[in-house]
C-alpha cells in the first residue's frame, strides 16, 4: 500500500467555522465551559504545580479548513520559568499528555480533544481562541496561495519512512530524536510558511495516519521497559 493511499488531506474548505462548536465566530458556551473543565482536570493529572496563564484552542477547528480528522487542540499556556521541576518540562508534559490520552478518551461534540502544555514564550503561529477571555487572540487566516498537494505528499512520505525505520530500530534515543526533530520541523514551518504551509499540512497528514501516535507510544513503551524490572 502506498503512503498516499491512507494519508487523509490536511484541510477541507467550508463556508463557516464548524457549527457544532461555533455560533458564528463565538465559541458555543457549553463547549467553552466543558473545555475549561477538561483543561483543569488535565492540570490536576499532570500533578506538578504550574500557573495557567490562559487556556486556548487552536488548529483546524479554529478555521474554515477543518476535516473530520481535525482534533480540538486544547492548550494550557504557562511560564516554564516559574515551574520548579527536576525533569525536562517539555518531555514531562509530553509524557503526561500521552498517559492522559491512554486513560481518558475525551471527545466534545464527537471531536477528540488533544491536550498540550505550552510555554508562553514559545507560543506558536496560527489561529487561536482564548477560552478564559472568550475572544480571539489571533483569527485564523486563509491560505495566501494554492496548496501544493504534491509537495505535502512528498514531505509526508519522507517523514513516514524515517519514522518507520526508527520504530524498527528499537533505539529509545533515536525514537526521541526523530519525534523532537519532527516537532521542530513543524514549528519552524509554521513560523515561516504559516498554518497552511507544506510543513504543517504534512505533519497533519502524518498525524491523521496514526504514525505519530505510534511513534509516541513506542517511546513510552521503551521508557517503561527501562524503568521497570521483571
Amino acid at each position: 500500500m502506498k503512503i498516499m493511499e491512507f494519508l487523509p488531506p490536511g484541510i477541507e474548505v467550508h463556508d463557516q467555522l464548524n457549527p457544532n462548536l461555533w455560533n458564528g465566530k463565538r465559541l458555543n458556551n457549553l463547549v467553552k465551559n466543558k473545555l475549561i473543565k477538561i483543561a483543569h482536570h488535565f492540570q490536576q493529572f499532570v500533578d506538578i504545580d504550574f500557573p495557567v496563564i490562559d487556556i486556548i484552542i487552536t488548529g483546524g477547528q479554529t478555521s474554515r479548513y477543518y476535516t473530520k480528522y481535525s482534533d480540538l487542540d486544547l492548550h494550557l499556556i504557562t511560564d516554564y520559568d516559574k515551574i520548579e521541576c527536576d525533569r525536562e518540562l517539555e518531555e514531562l508534559f509530553d509524557t503526561k499528555k500521552l498517559l492522559y490520552k491512554e486513560k481518558y478518551d475525551i471527545t466534545v461534540k464527537g471531536i477528540p480533544v488533544e491536550l498540550y502544555v505550552e510555554d508562553v514564550k514559545q507560543y506558536g503561529a496560527g489561529g487561536s481562541y482564548s477560552l478564559l477571555k472568550n475572544k480571539w487572540i489571533r483569527p485564523s487566516t486563509e491560505p495566501k496561495k494554492s496548496i501544493d498537494k504534491n509537495e505535502v505528499d512528498s514531505i509526508a512520505k519522507q517523514w513516514y519512512k524515517i519514522i518507520m525505520k526508527v520504530i524498527k530500530s528499537n533505539d529509545i534515543e533515536s525514537l526521541e530524536k526523530v519525534l523532537n526533530n519532527l516537532k521542530l520541523f513543524r514549528k519552524k514551518g509554521l513560523e515561516i510558511q504559516g498554518e497552511y504551509g507544506s510543513a504543517n499540512l504534512a505533519f497533519k497528514s502524518l498525524r491523521n495516519s496514526g504514525i505519530i501516535d505510534k511513534l509516541r507510544k513506542n517511546i513510552i513503551q521503551h521508557r517503561n521497559q527501562e524503568l521497570g524490572l521483571k
